[in-house]
């Protein structure tokens, strides 16, 4: 990537942390998170906003922290334009995801999967362009596997600030991680 697209402020990322704030406020929740019935009965809105609406604040702040550090990364890397196309493109196919591939899950709010999606557009790209890190890029994704697996049998729960009786969704985590990583592969590849 030209040295262009680093050092500019993370426009993709200020906006998803702005309308996740401002969605907080609202007292819109319910009509925007990812809900099964209601993406079945047509509202595609949903597919968009369950990444943009949160269970608690303290998951809100938790997911837009992470999406402001390791969107700021993938924004350097690629720039803010693709970045924006990765999120518009993203939130959707990560939504379809969830709807397809994990029937029992009825609703969904939060931006981890983005987050996820976010660090492997980051990190896919830093793994080429800086060889000399693989190895600590390469233990980031093994903590990340492994806080998954914890999520995934339901140990790791009390670190994701959801409410009581709120399971993590850590499919999200997967799909945003796989939806990114190939995401960064497309992109990379054009540009070499």
């Amino acid at each position: 990537m030209p040295n262009a697209a680093r050092n500019r402020a993370p426009f993709a990322t200020i906006a998803v942390a702005l309308l996740s704030l401002a969605f907080a406020v609202l007292p819109l929740v319910n009509s925007l998170e990812f809900d099964r019935e209601a993406v079945i009965a047509g509202q595609a809105w949903r597919l968009w906003t369950g990444h943009l609406v949160h269970f608690s604040l303290q998951q809100l702040f938790l997911d837009i922290g992470a999406v402001i550090l390791v969107g700021t990364v993938a924004e350097n890397e690629i720039g803010s334009r693709f970045t924006a196309l990765a999120l518009l493109i993203g939130m959707p196919v990560l939504s379809a995801g969830l709807l397809l591939l994990v029937p029992d899950l009825v609703q969904y709010r939060g931006a981890s999967g983005m987050a996820m999606l976010l660090a492997f557009i980051g990190g896919t790209a830093l793994w080429y362009r800086l060889p000399e890190f693989r190895a600590i890029l390469a233990i980031l994704v093994a903590v990340l596997a492994t806080k998954a697996t914890l999520d995934a049998v339901g140990l790791a729960s009390v670190t994701s600030g959801l409410p009581s009786g709120i399971k993590v969704a850590w499919h999200a985590h997967v799909l945003g991680a796989g939806i990114g990583w190939a995401y960064a592969r497309v992109m990379l590849k054009e540009r070499m």
